[in-house]
């Protein structure tokens, strides 16, 4: 009897072993629904025209000034559960020909508790943890942040300019690096300050 019960149970846990981790499909399904979303929210228009036609562009995608773009990947269990984590994201490039710069957008896929979760507002709690770092420093006027992301290991690691209310577009007075630890919130950041 105890022959017969062993084998099932390790079936069992194969079975669940090999459900827990993430499939490819499943980072797929959330990045198609979160490039959907962009689209029917305004976010984005459709990827810039190759033919650098920035009026044509407009017209098709009236309400939009970025474009879509090749979403790039990095891959990591940072919240050391057994289960792959993945960070999708793509580079703001701007499809009117004006010199408006964005963050990337970004998206945070993990597991917690068996479930299948994403962080999309990722870019925004960044930048909003990278203000109150120089509020914490007496600088109050960051008027704007911009990230670029780098590498994603126990934490999410990346670039960033900023900007006061006096700086030029052209000249930000700030920019660093920053790390952001999904799980705990917490956000270093390595600071420099500009030359004009």
């Amino acid at each position: 009897m105890k022959k017969i019960i062993f084998p099932i149970v390790a079936i069992g846990l194969m079975s669940y072993t090999s459900n827990a981790q993430q499939k490819p499909s499943d980072f797929n399904t959330e990045i198609e629904k979160w490039k959907k979303e962009l689209v029917l929210n305004g976010e984005v228009g459709k990827p810039c025209r190759e033919d650098d036609n920035w009026d044509k562009w407009q017209e098709e995608n009236p309400n939009a000034y970025f474009g879509l773009e090749e979403i790039q990947s990095m891959e990591y269990d940072f919240n050391s559960d057994g289960i792959k984590d993945g960070l999708f994201y793509f580079p703001a490039y701007n499809c009117v020909g004006g010199n408006g710069i964005g963050s990337d957008f970004a998206l945070l896929v993990y597991s917690n508790n068996g479930q299948l979760l994403t962080n999309k507002n990722i870019t925004k709690t960044i930048q909003q943890e990278i203000k109150y770092s120089f509020e914490e420093k007496g600088i109050y006027d960051i008027y704007k942040i911009i990230l670029t992301y780098k590498g994603l290991g126990k934490t999410v690691v990346g670039d960033y300019s900023a900007w006061t209310n006096n700086d030029a577009s052209c000249c930000n007075s700030f920019s660093g690096t920053f790390e952001y630890n999904p799980i705990d919130f917490s956000l270093t950041t390595e600071n420099k300050t500009n030359s004009k």
